[in-house]
């Protein structure tokens, strides 16, 4: 017999491919179906418990506490090591009616595990871990849904790099209608998320972080330019999504350093960290501080601070605090980082934020673009107690592009330059600072009560500057020398005061370009306006809401800004947005707002008979 008759005796049978595949399958040993494992008692350990259901528990197997009649478990045996099972879930019954404690002696959950650990319908209290995560560690990803976590502490004075008072996940956090509430985060060097700290991506709904603490204390014989604290509510490494949060009365301090958001802080400003970025839908970030102990440092955002493009859309941002021994720091609201990024803000309102020195509602970012569109900035301030020239009451943009369009800024105030807006180093942003279907209103500032310019182009359209104040010149509109281009179209500058005299615009270019304004004569400015500028009283009416979501001066019947204008940015709607034409009558009007009669919202779809 040949050598290769022999072996072709030998061949197995030929199978199709997907029976091969059927029958390893058949033969490999099945994975256990999760299983859900009641909890029976209330005891901290022994058959039964949380903590010997949690032991048997295996990855994917839900642990499930809602048949318990007791209002907690105070844990006695240290933290809940849930890391065995990989991925786990523990739920409580959805009234939340459970609490557990960890005594002031552990943590509550320990999850040692790539995994995810989810959490439901508890409540989570009196945590105490020596570094991070006072009642939740989480080496994988977390989920709260339905969870409060309030009263626990992480770290101590001399603690490194301490990190989450309440909460402490290495991956990203999903939360849903979790609030967490007075907890507390101790460390020196690097110390984040007195709430919340998270080494991923933290996206939360519908959630709350309420008075909660970030502290960096100087520790002798350490290094104090160490100590940076950052987020004083809630910090995450790679980025944030809140939508209907609530970011209300948290604190960052540090004893001898740099501390970025009080309330709300996304991306670390260590060197070579990840951009991160943040967005934030429908949510409420006030009352909020920011404070240094240190004698130079600058802490930057009471509200919050974000490194990399930013998104605030239906916002509110309110009432926060920026301030150190020495009255430097800026961003009262929020401050904006990442070179070349994009902060916007839609819908969103920045009121009542205070900075000692700069940015008393905004900064944007260097480089980058500060997009602010159907907004109200009002009645925020920039002290410019440090003595550094930079303040911009509402917005200061530090060489970046501001782009304010149909929105309103008024009642801010500067202890410096740029009561409304303030732009300074405007050679280094990426594109011309804009102004378009907006009214500036009320600001007081030492120069440019509404509007100062430093170095680079400015375009004005459609726009209402008037009623501001200023102690030195500009009471509406100043640019320095450095400013190199401004152009006015269709605009209002007036009712400007700097202290008894009319000071509309002060500007040392030899021209302001553009064309159609109504700038009534006074000042003294060394430039020279358009030709065509007229310069009679506009006969504007009180500040007020007179449609749309920001404020505007509505014109009287026998202003002459009515049919005078033109509208370089071509916009369908004037300031107050959809129904409010830019465009009614013989031709447009001049400034923000448009005469014309109040349109029919209640048939506005065509639903009329």
């Amino acid at each position: 017999m040949s050598i290769s008759r022999s072996f072709a005796s030998r061949r197995l049978p030929l199978r199709h491919p997907l029976v091969a595949c059927l029958a390893l399958a058949l033969a490999a040993p099945l994975a256990a179906p999760a299983a859900t494992l009641p909890v029976l008692n209330c005891d901290d350990s022994g058959s039964g418990s949380l903590r010997a259901t949690i032991a048997a528990a295996t990855s994917g197997d839900v642990v499930d506490l809602s048949g318990l009649g007791c209002s907690s478990i105070v844990l006695t045996s240290g933290a809940l090591e849930t890391g065995g099972a990989g991925e786990l879930t523990v739920r409580g019954g959805a009234g939340q009616a459970l609490s557990l404690s960890g005594n002031d002696q552990s943590r509550v959950f320990r999850h040692a595990a790539p995994g995810r650990l989810s959490l439901a319908n508890l409540s989570l209290t009196r945590g105490r871990a020596p570094d991070q995560g006072g009642c939740v560690y989480a080496d994988g990803a977390l989920s709260l849904d339905n969870v409060t976590v309030g009263d626990c502490a992480a770290g101590s004075d001399s603690a490194t790099n301490a990190r989450g008072g309440g909460v402490y996940v290495g991956g990203d956090a999903q939360l849903a209608g979790a609030r967490l509430h007075d907890n507390q985060v101790d460390g020196t060097g690097r110390v984040f998320g007195g709430g919340i700290a998270v080494g991923g991506v933290l996206r939360a709904d519908a959630s709350e972080f309420r008075d909660n603490h970030a502290h960096s204390h100087r520790v002798d014989g350490s290094n104090p330019l160490d100590n940076v604290t950052q987020g004083g509510g809630l910090h995450a490494d790679l980025g944030l999504e809140l939508n209907g949060a609530a970011v209300t009365g948290n604190t960052a301090l540090s004893d001898s350093y740099e501390v970025y958001g009080g309330g709300v802080s996304a991306g670390s400003r260590a060197n070579g960290a990840p951009i991160a970025g943040a967005t934030l839908i429908d949510s409420v970030v006030s009352g909020n501080t920011n404070e240094s102990h240190c004698d130079v440092c600058a802490p930057q955002g009471g509200g919050g601070s974000v490194v990399g493009d930013a998104t605030l859309v239906r916002s509110t941002i309110a009432d926060n605090v920026v301030t150190s021994t020495n009255h430097y720091g800026g961003g009262g609201g929020f401050r904006f980082f990442g070179n070349g990024a994009r902060a916007e803000l839609l819908d969103t309102t920045v009121s009542g934020n205070q900075a000692d020195s700069a940015g008393g509602g905004l900064i944007g970012p260097g480089s980058g673009v500060l997009h602010v569109e159907r907004s109200r900035i009002e009645n925020n301030e920039a002290g410019n107690l440090a003595g550094l020239d930079e303040a911009g009451g509402g917005i200061l943009g530090f060489g970046c592009a501001v782009e304010l369009i149909a929105s309103s800024v008024s009642g801010n105030v500067s202890g410096a330059d740029g009561g409304g807006v303030n732009l300074l180093f405007g050679e280094y942003a990426p594109s011309p600072s804009r102004f378009v279907n907006s009214t500036i209103s009320g600001n007081g500032a030492r120069e440019g009560g509404g509007i100062f310019a430093s170095g680079g182009d400015v375009e004005i359209s459609n726009t209402t500057i008037a009623f501001n104040t200023a102690t030195r010149r500009g009471a509406g509109f100043s640019a320095d020398e450095y400013t190199y281009n401004i152009q006015l179209h269709s605009s209002i500058v007036a009712n400007n005061q700097t202290g008894t005299s009319a000071a509309n615009v002060w500007a040392f270019p030899e021209t302001v370009s553009g064309a159609d304004n109504l700038i009534p004569t006074g000042g003294g400015s060394p430039a020279e306006m358009p030709g065509d500028t007229v310069t009679a009283d506009p006969q504007l009416l009180p500040l007020a809401g007179n449609g749309g979501g920001t404020l505007t001066h509505a014109l009287a019947e026998t202003s002459p800004a009515i049919d005078a204008g033109s509208n370089a940015a071509a916009s369908v709607y004037d300031q107050r947005g959809a129904f409010y034409l830019r465009s009614y009558g013989a031709g447009v009007d001049i400034g923000a707002y448009e005469a014309q009669p109040l349109p029919d919202i209640l048939f506005r779809d065509s639903f009329e008979p």
